[in-house]
């Protein structure tokens, strides 16, 4: 590594190093301390499940984020959702949420249940399914001014509408049903904001006049109030998240909250309309966990100091999106900076970085991210800094 990209990571370390409550180590975060993310494109079968969370065990992880919830369809037997495209809509003869959390608790592991919240389908062909809320429940889809939805690419999702009750309660079922019928130490929301801005759609998604109504409705105002609109539709963000907070804390049954956040906070606030560090001050998480995903190590440094900031009390984990470094001196720079940041743990994206079949990151890159990983596992304890 040449020596200009060292100075700047210690310059970076310096500044975090100077600011107050850096010079001691918080405690580990128990869900969350040394986790990685396992995504529905990592199995395909139990013994896939089985053989991934085995991996991440014996590598030092001990917690595994596991995908329950995609794109408007899930991957265990649900009663208010479909399965999953990727199981063509079928049951694949197990529950694959199940497996996860069995398969965890066996190794001593924390399994917590990874949720895409907005998303309702994806890509430009049409569900297989009729019950799919593509072809059941359009009306729930953000739309722009004339009442569009936005244009469908490969790989992009289509997003449901926040400011609409029914798709509140809905998406807050589906939260429930998770943490009510499954043993899972936690629940991650994901997507849990606006899609960012369609430039090619007509005016900001989200102003159809449905939706324009139930702003007028609840405000007084009239569309024409952009900065007004903008501020009601991230309350109805933060609605949600409410809702969902609520929905884990009754019963007897306390399920920890966590989100997976943007780690630029004015554009997480202005962009796509999550006000997480309000989320924070109302005591409605209790965890974030910025996406920090990026390959200058500055920025990355700055970004998780701004972010440690404005969540109070509230702890961070810092996700590192190792599909995104090159070396193991990088991973563990970044991982370090976190820590001296004061985050409360580190979230590992994504286990196929580490250890999958992904053209983002060859494998020869993949051993040196598993080696900066590996080295931060062994040197951190399993309980506290």
């Amino acid at each position: 590594m040449d020596g200009c990209r060292w100075i700047v990571r210690w310059t970076a370390l310096s500044i975090l190093l100077a600011v107050p409550g850096c010079a001691g180590r918080p405690s580990l975060h128990p869900q969350l301390g040394r986790s990685v993310w396992v995504d529905r494109w990592d199995w395909s079968s139990a013994e896939d499940i089985e053989r991934a969370i085995e991996q991440c065990h014996r590598f030092g992880f001990d917690t595994v984020i596991f995908q329950a919830r995609g794109n408007g369809t899930v991957f265990y037997p649900s009663s208010i959702e479909v399965w999953s495209e990727q199981l063509d809509h079928r049951d694949p003869g197990f529950d694959p949420l199940a497996t996860a959390v069995r398969a965890a608790h066996a190794r001593g592991m924390k399994l917590c249940a990874w949720v895409n919240m907005m998303p309702g389908w994806v890509g430009t062909e049409d569900p297989g399914d009729a019950r799919q809320l593509w072809h059941s429940r359009q009306e729930w889809f953000l739309r722009d001014r004339k009442g569009q939805p936005p244009s469908r690419k490969g790989g992009k999702y289509l997003g449901l509408n926040p400011c609409l009750p029914e798709v509140r309660r809905y998406l807050t079922a589906i939260c429930r049903e998770v943490v009510t019928r499954y043993e899972v130490d936690g629940l991650q929301l994901d997507y849990i904001r606006f899609p960012e801005p369609e430039p090619v759609a007509v005016g900001p998604l989200g102003t159809d006049s449905a939706t324009m109504a139930l702003f007028a409705e609840a405000t007084g105002r009239r569309p024409m109030d952009a900065a007004a609109v903008q501020t009601w539709q991230r309350e109805c963000v933060t609605r949600l998240v409410a809702d969902v907070r609520a929905a884990t804390q009754g019963g007897g049954k306390k399920v920890p909250l966590s989100v997976a956040v943007f780690a630029d906070i004015e554009v997480a606030r202005n962009k796509v309309l999550q006000d997480w560090p309000e989320w924070c001050r109302r005591g409605l998480v209790d965890a974030v966990v910025p996406m920090n995903y990026t390959a200058d190590d500055g920025l990355s440094a700055s970004r998780i100091a701004g972010c440690v900031g404005a969540a109070g009390s509230v702890p961070v984990i810092a996700g590192i999106g190792l599909y995104k470094c090159t070396s193991a001196q990088q991973v563990k720079a970044q991982i370090d900076i976190a820590i001296e940041a004061g985050v409360r743990g580190v979230g590992a994206f994504n286990y196929r970085s580490l250890f999958g079949a992904t053209k983002d990151v060859p494998a020869s890159v993949q051993q040196e991210l598993q080696r900066g990983v590996a080295d931060w596992l062994k040197s951190t304890p399993s309980r506290r800094w």
